[in-house]
């Protein structure tokens, strides 16, 4: 059996991720490796997949490291809040409306440069190739969507015996995994800058990515474990009294149905598939033109709220930025989506690595089941 672990996106609120796995690394035998065998990340979840394949001989002390990367988290870490950077990236907006010259037309509202360089000292990059080398990991996979071909692109490292694929809006490549695919996997559209890799531009991996799982599915996965950062069940967000939503609350609803939707639809259709192949007899299904198998699946969300959990922090955002989600609803209870995506602050992140570590924890039977099959 292959064990597939999926880490999907959500800016800041990743580092719930985190959490949930530091609970697996202590519900394991003390001294494990990683258990999964395919590891697949997509935006801020990418992030937390090439800290795990890093650190994959030693599950425990990798899921330790990424907290403290996580609980330690400053917003100016990740990209650049202070109130000239972002002056003057409103006036380069306003001066592309009025007609500005293309090359000058700006593609992002905030600069992100300083994340490149937290990736560069937080990962030990090297660590990655070696695991892969020893078989503690058999591949690793981060998905980014090209702006060029609008396809889905996942980046694979591994073993050169390993298929690639292409289908309809995907395609799977094989190369060596550095940070420019992790900047790239998490350039949430509009707000950070697309990043060239190869000849062409590519920005968050949840656009587009309209069957999260295929990427472990192609590579062989028999059981999924899936780690969200979405929205808590059944919550939804308040109207303002005024009337119809804000922005800030529409751009929250944007961000949650690319980081969302597509993945709740997947996971529907893979329990689907897997009804169907029930029903059919275990000597027909060698006969498929097309592979079939049963995957297991086991999912982990939030079990609370990770807006109400982000305006209890907000005031920890700089003025200037505060201001600005201010003025557009995010500092309000019904725009605070917008402003857990954003929220980069060390103790929203402990919130949210706490939130996960209890959730992983009250899920342990079923964790326990999906570690023990095969």
């Amino acid at each position: 059996m292959k064990r597939a672990l999926i880490l999907s996106g959500g800016g800041a609120r990743a580092a719930y991720q985190a959490g949930v796995l530091k609970a697996i690394a202590e519900l394991v035998p003390p001294g494990s490796r990683n258990p999964f065998h395919i590891i697949c990340g997509t935006s801020a979840g990418a992030i937390n997949a090439a800290a795990l394949a890093s650190g994959a001989h030693d599950l425990l002390g990798a899921s330790e490291a990424m907290c403290r990367v996580w609980a330690n988290l400053t917003i100016d870490r990740v990209y650049r809040a202070e109130t000239w950077p972002l002056l003057r990236i409103a006036g380069r907006w306003a001066q592309s409306l009025l007609g500005g010259r293309p090359a000058q037309r700006p593609v992002a509202l905030l600069d992100n440069t300083p994340l490149k360089e937290l990736l560069a000292q937080a990962i030990p990059w090297s660590a990655i190739r070696t695991n892969l080398d020893l078989g503690v990991v058999d591949v690793l996979a981060i998905t980014a969507s090209s702006y060029d071909s609008g396809l889905s692109v996942s980046f694979c490292m591994g073993a050169e015996d390993i298929p690639m694929w292409e289908r309809a809006q995907r395609l799977g490549v094989r190369t060596a995994i550095g940070i420019d695919h992790l900047m790239a996997s998490s350039a949430i559209p509009f707000l950070f800058a697309p990043v060239k890799i190869g000849d062409e531009f590519f920005g968050d991996g949840a656009i587009h990515q309209v069957a999260p799982t295929a990427p472990a599915l192609h590579l062989g996965a028999d059981r999924i474990l899936v780690i969200g950062a979405n929205r808590a069940r059944n919550h939804r967000a308040p109207r303002r009294s005024g009337g119809g939503p804000s922005l800030a609350q529409v751009g929250g609803h944007v961000l949650a149905s690319i980081f969302t939707d597509a993945l709740g639809t997947d996971l529907e259709k893979v329990r689907l598939v897997n009804v169907a192949v029930r029903q059919i007899p275990p000597e027909q299904l060698p006969k498929s033109p097309m592979p079939l198998r049963d995957v297991g699946l086991c999912v982990l969300t939030p079990s609370v709220s990770l807006q109400a959990l982000a305006l209890e922090h907000h005031g920890r955002l700089p003025r200037s930025l505060r201001m600005l989600l201010g003025r557009v609803g995010g500092t309000d209870e019904g725009g605070a989506a917008l402003l857990s995506y954003l929220l980069f602050d060390a103790n929203y992140c402990r919130a949210l690595i706490n939130l996960g570590y209890r959730d992983g924890m009250a899920a342990k039977k079923d964790l326990f089941a999906f570690l023990r099959e095969g």
